[in-house]
């Protein structure tokens, strides 16, 4: 329950403190004065946007803080969820700065604004909600009718199996699109696969195969060498090899006598092995060496295979090319999972669509139950609003479609006089007909709204005498189980309410402020005698008011 506003440098408001009761509290005062500028700053610090505009003077910040005692409205797992600490009086604040910055606390603690808004949702039903535009607009009927059926925890079911099954279903539509793509690039990816794949690359076969062709190249220059090598070393008259047992055999005759002579015929000895053993190896490789034109014809037509290959891809080495020839194979290897993630989500989506349907029809169900009802409880109501042929039916129609409030559309039709044929209710609906019925529905579902402020702002437009009366009875019934807040430019309202307040001008210095002022007894008399009546009111006004409020007692 709202207990205290507070209200500094807000549009044509300096400052106004607020405090409403329990029961039916009725706001009252000229036009201009700021009326529903109060109720204005209330939205602010509910969670409503702002800017500079709402700035009365322009150097200064503005301020708005509601106090509300929220004892029993469970909402402590609501501050636990924020890490924000709990305390039965609740403060919201938002601070509006010169330079454009909007700050929002929640009992003193820095929040974002949607912290605010979500909180906001469990303590006031705002009147912009009820406004008698908004009544028009189909959602917001559904959503009267979902309060009517009291359906919001089975609602909020079909929205968590809504919003998982429409989250799959995008998901399997961008994954089909996926596939679709790639199914164009498939056929290219894997004739890249193929050819990289017969192409038997193997990881350090290039540089082989080079060293090979060269080989093959340069077969006579090498055969040369090889022989003359081991015709130097080996041959039996001139060879090095037979020079150097010569020089053996002379210093070994000289190692007795001279250890010099000694070590370097064990040196040349080491050395003579060594050359007589390459001299062998390369008689060796010159046998073996054979030069098979089929070998070297193999040999380039594979590297320039490889060479090809690289330059089509603009690699510069095998071990690129088989990094793309893997790339590719796991390219071609996610296509073919893709498909079978499909199938898997297309039954997943299927389960979820079929769940969301069993719901929706749930809603359904629960909303028709809520519209025979409501469509009797407002015929009933509307006729003690002196409408007594009046009636609203609602139309409801299941779409194929899935929509986050289920499968319906729901049109409000209205007839206001006996053998009027129904008809959609900006049609045929005047001004005061709609606040008839706009007060008749929130009447009828006030009992199943578990908020505890509910809020009205010229609910009485367009009555005025006896029906005017009657609709002030029904905002004291509701009131007596939620406290109640109206604008009222009707006499016959704010003769029902609990306490009145009175809001207007006055003139200080050179300057207009505006003031709300709490009105006791006599004040209030005189008052309403002014509203029925002029300024200042007769005695027969005077005793018309007195009259007004013993009908309201």
């Amino acid at each position: 329950m709202l207990t205290s506003l507070r209200i500094r440098n807000y549009a044509i408001i300096e400052e106004i403190n607020f405090h409403p009761e329990r029961g039916l509290n009725v706001i009252t005062g000229e036009t201009g004065a700021g009326k529903s500028i109060l109720l204005g700053a209330l939205g602010l610090v509910l969670g409503n946007r702002a800017d500079l505009g709402v700035l009365n003077k322009s150097d200064e910040k503005c301020i708005v803080e509601g106090v509300f005692q929220i004892e029993g409205y469970g909402l402590k797992s609501f501050f636990e969820e924020r890490d924000l600490d709990y305390s039965d009086e609740l403060i919201l604040r938002r601070e509006i700065l010169p330079a454009g910055k909007s700050r929002a606390f929640i009992n003193d603690t820095p929040v974002r604004l949607s912290d605010i808004t979500d909180l906001a949702a469990f303590l006031v039903d705002l009147h912009q909600q009820f406004s008698s535009l908004d009544i028009y607009q189909k959602n917001y009927q559904l959503s009267l009718l979902d309060a009517m059926a009291d359906n919001h925890k089975l609602r909020d079911r079909y929205r968590t199996v809504f919003y998982s099954w429409n989250k799959l279903r995008m998901e399997l539509e961008d994954l089909r699109e996926k596939e679709r793509q790639s199914s164009q690039e498939l056929d290219f990816f894997q004739f890249q696969y193929d050819e990289l794949e017969e192409a038997g690359l193997e990881a350090g076969e290039q540089k082989l195969l080079e060293e090979e062709l060269a080989s093959l190249e340069n077969y006579g220059d090498i055969k040369s060498a090889l022989h003359k090598v081991s015709v130097t070393l080996e041959n039996e008259s001139s060879g090095i090899t037979e020079r150097m047992e010569e020089l053996i055999r002379e210093l070994e005759a000289l190692a007795s006598v001279h250890g010099g002579c000694r070590t370097l015929s064990e040196r040349l000895g080491q050395t003579h092995i060594e050359l007589r053993d390459i001299a062998g190896e390369a008689m060796g490789i010159n046998d073996e060496l054979e030069f098979d034109p089929n070998r070297a014809e193999f040999l380039n037509n594979r590297l320039d295979n490889l060479y090809r290959l690289q330059k089509k891809h603009g690699l510069e080495s095998v071990e690129e090319l088989i990094e793309l020839r893997e790339s590719l194979d796991e390219k071609i290897r996610d296509y073919s999972s893709m498909g079978d993630r499909i199938l898997e989500l297309e039954k997943t989506e299927a389960s979820l669509r079929e769940s969301a349907l069993e719901k929706a029809a749930e809603l359904t169900a629960t909303r028709i139950t809520a519209a025979e009802e409501m469509e009797r409880l407002c015929g009933d109501l509307l006729k003690q609003l002196s409408m007594p042929h009046a009636n609203l039916k609602i139309e409801l129609q299941s779409e194929g479609d899935l929509f986050p409030e289920g499968r319906d559309r729901v049109r409000f039709l209205f007839s206001a006089n006996k053998g009027m044929e129904f008809r959609d209710l900006r049609q045929v609906a005047s001004g005061g007909e709609v606040s008839r019925l706009n007060l008749a529905i929130k009447s009828i579902i006030a009992g199943r709204m578990h908020l505890p402020t509910l809020i009205f702002d010229e609910i009485d437009s367009g009555v005025s005498g006896d029906v005017a009366l009657k609709m002030g009875r029904i905002l004291k019934k509701i009131a007596k189980d939620h406290q109640v807040v109206v604008i009222t430019h009707s006499p016959q309202v704010a003769a029902g309410g609990k306490k009145h307040f009175y809001i207007h001008k006055t003139n200080v210095g050179d300057s207009t402020a505006t003031r709300l002022e709490v009105l006791g007894e006599d004040k209030r008399i005189a008052h309403i005698a002014v509203m029925l009546s002029s300024d200042p009111p007769g005695s027969a006004a005077i005793e018309n008011a007195k009259e007004l409020i013993k009908l309201n007692e």
